[in-house]
């Protein structure tokens, strides 16, 4: 069974959440496991019973040479991900550490030598056993209340993230519509409004082409007016570039990313192909941006295409 076949039944496949967790799987892939455990709580659960496993297993050194070190290298680079682990750590050693319990007890008679007399019968390995059970209720106990607190805030978290990022697409797709509805909407005043338009167009459009080589994209200019409402970016593609689809990522010249598009396709323009994307005006400040353009494949990782780069100039 493929992985994507794997994400659309009920059944959690524990190998393949194992990847996950060491850092095995496609960008691709993990987006979509990081989408169900968002969307799933059932699915999370799994998730973090599978974590739990993980750590257990790279505590008591049973994992492979290879899985340790992908352990050490992929997920213990979170922090509250080393915390579990030297938690589990502890309680191991605080298990292997836990001493018998001593035979003397006071000659005064007191309610807890009721209590006492029954044990001072146990041999050294009962009482190693009982000791080691109740260090474990101890610290399971514990155990439990971390989990619940740490699952509560992750929650929380995503559930933030998601209205923030339900809000930022909301308002995007508003404006997209505003500006789309005022382009096609006929002039009412057909004295004033053509010239109107000619001076301030709603839509300004931008054709990014590549240099001589991907590393060497020249930088372009798009100019934008106060009324301009969208930016129509149109960026023409090489033979080569013989992707199902395509992703875009708009970043500022120092690296913070503004916005990203995917599932771009591809089409022809004359005698060239090209993918293209509508970029709100109120996302680009005046200013350097770069555009990222990777192919996309299934079942590979993203593959970087080209790079290219634009200036923004408000009128």
């Amino acid at each position: 069974m493929s992985d994507e076949s794997y994400m659309r039944t009920d059944r959690v496949d524990e190998l393949f959440l194992v990847k996950y967790l060491l850092g095995r799987l496609t960008e691709e892939e993990q987006v979509r496991v990081e989408d169900r455990a968002f969307a799933d709580r059932d699915y999370l659960s799994a998730l973090d019973a599978v974590e739990a496993d993980l750590i257990d297993s790279y505590v008591s050194g049973e994992l492979s040479e290879a899985d340790r070190r992908a352990f050490q290298s992929r997920f213990l680079v979170s922090p509250q991900r080393r915390g579990k682990v030297e938690f589990a750590q502890a309680l191991a050693r605080a298990t292997e550490e836990a001493a018998p319990l001593p035979l003397h007890v006071p000659k005064s008679r007191t309610s807890w030598q009721a209590f006492w007399n029954p044990l001072r019968a146990w041999t050294p390995a009962m009482q190693f056993v009982g000791a080691a059970g109740a260090v474990i209720c101890v610290a399971g106990g514990t155990w439990l209340a971390i989990e619940n607190v740490s699952m509560r805030s992750r929650l929380s978290t995503m559930d933030a993230v998601r209205r923030d990022l339900e809000g930022r697409s909301q308002t995007l797709r508003q404006e997209l519509s505003q500006a789309q509805a005022r382009a096609n909407a006929p002039a009412i005043n057909q004295n004033t409004a053509p010239s109107t338009a000619s001076r301030s167009p709603l839509i300004a459009s931008l054709i990014l082409i590549a240099g001589p080589t991907r590393a060497e994209s020249r930088t372009e200019q798009l100019q934008l007016s106060r009324e301009t409402q969208i930016a129509h970016i149109e960026i023409q593609l090489e033979p080569r570039d013989d992707y199902p689809s395509f992703r875009t990522e708009v970043r500022t010249r120092g690296g913070k990313e503004v916005l990203s598009f995917g599932g771009l396709l591809r089409r022809k323009t004359g005698d060239a192909q090209s993918v293209s994307m509508d970029v709100p005006a109120s996302a680009l400040p005046t200013g350097d941006y770069e555009i990222a353009l990777k192919g996309l494949r299934a079942g590979d990782a993203p593959q970087d295409v080209g790079y290219y780069y634009f200036r923004v100039q408000k009128q």
